[in-house]
């Protein structure tokens, strides 16, 4: 087994590390995963983050992206990101710009990768109520406008759920022609996220063909959009639509969470459960390397499969999927999986090709323009 895992680790290519550095936080957010608000009675000190970002380049990764609860708030944040940069790793920052005002010479003197900020909702009021902050709206676009003005590089991420889901064309008539970087993602039960906030499959099949039609309608110079790891994959009509070919989820193996005080997982989406370690106890790299780190991804079976995955036509290439949203939802016999949509919505062993292809056009082209233009 140790010779296998040995393997398999000199193969992994570390991309990028996702680092919460604090969990404290000055937003209130209903759907967020962490829970954030107030800080971890044992975060990291100076001294340990520092060692950690040494770490992380020794272990291979090419970039950290920072954030929280929100990252700005931590004191020693600038320091941290300075050795990175230091490093020569990419760097990002999330955020959700609050206080961007006060540190922008800071994150100009980083020349940081990539700024990202969050906007959820298309009118001050949904915006606000889902960031728990009254004038975290204009606050928002405010910083935009400052990261813009300053031509740092800027990128936003919405995070889609029943009550913003309608509002998709409005947030993109802000973004358009702006050169600003537009991530779509599904907001998932876990953290304070409520349940029944998350958009139904047929919600999620809408949004994958938001996604798509306007990949197709704007160039990437104008639009430049793309839909995050658990927007779904093998479609038989939609396109892909993230960056890159999807191969598998990568927590454990490109992707690393790193939790404010030292836990290790493989993405921080996934429960606590999925802790591998903690810096503290265990060198960053004998966790990556322990043969029994990250199992669930690096030893993948078809057999522990359940459901609807078990039996796909794709299930090798797909590997369920996004494991953070599948094990949040629990959907193995009804997942967010565009393909698993379409196989249920319709029987394509018993009705003619062009049947499927009308049929499957005609209803979302109609459900499509209500929801989106009426």
């Amino acid at each position: 087994m140790s010779k296998i895992i040995s393997q398999i680790s000199r193969r992994i290519k570390r991309a990028c590390a996702v680092w919460e550095i604090t969990l404290k936080c000055n937003s209130k957010c209903i759907h967020c995963g962490s829970d954030a608000g107030k800080s971890r009675s044992d975060e990291l000190s100076t001294k340990e983050a520092l060692e950690l970002v040494y770490d992380l380049y020794s272990c291979g990764y090419k970039g950290v992206a920072l954030m929280g609860g929100e990252p700005l708030v931590r004191q020693d944040w600038y320091q941290i990101a300075k050795e990175i940069k230091k490093y020569k790793m990419k760097l990002s920052i999330v955020t959700n710009g609050l206080n961007i005002h006060d540190h922008i010479q800071k994150i100009k003197n980083l020349d940081v990768d990539c700024i990202a900020l969050s906007l959820d909702g298309g009118k001050p009021k949904t915006h606000d109520y889902l960031r728990g902050i009254k004038g975290a709206f204009n606050k928002t676009l405010d910083a935009i406008n400052l990261l813009k003005k300053e031509n740092l590089p800027v990128s936003v991420i919405t995070t889609v759920n029943r009550l913003n889901f309608n509002e998709l064309n409005l947030i993109k008539k802000l973004l358009i022609d702006r050169k600003v970087a537009w991530q779509i993602q599904i907001a998932i039960p876990i953290g304070r996220f409520p349940k029944d906030l998350v958009i139904s499959r047929e919600q999620f099949y809408m949004l994958a063909l938001f996604i798509a039609i306007n990949l197709k309608n704007y160039t990437v110079k104008r639009l430049p959009l793309i839909g995050a790891h658990c927007m779904g994959y093998f479609s038989r009509f939609i396109p892909n639509l993230g960056l890159d070919p999807w191969i598998g989820c990568q927590a454990g193996y490109s992707v690393l969470g790193i939790q404010s005080n030292g836990n290790i997982k493989g993405c921080l989406t996934l429960s606590d459960e999925f802790i591998e370690g903690n810096i503290r106890s265990k060198s960053l790299y004998n966790i990556l390397n322990s043969p029994r780190a990250f199992n669930y991804n690096r030893i993948f079976k078809k057999e522990n499969l359940k459901e609807y995955c078990i039996t796909c036509d794709v299930v090798k290439e797909c590997k369920r999927g996004c494991l953070g949203t599948s094990y949040a939802l629990d959907y193995y016999n009804e997942p967010y999986c565009l393909r698993a949509i379409e196989d249920q919505l319709f029987k394509f062993d018993q009705t003619p090709i062009r049947w499927k292809i009308n049929s499957i056009i005609s209803k979302y082209k109609n459900l499509y323009y209500n929801i989106f233009f009426k």
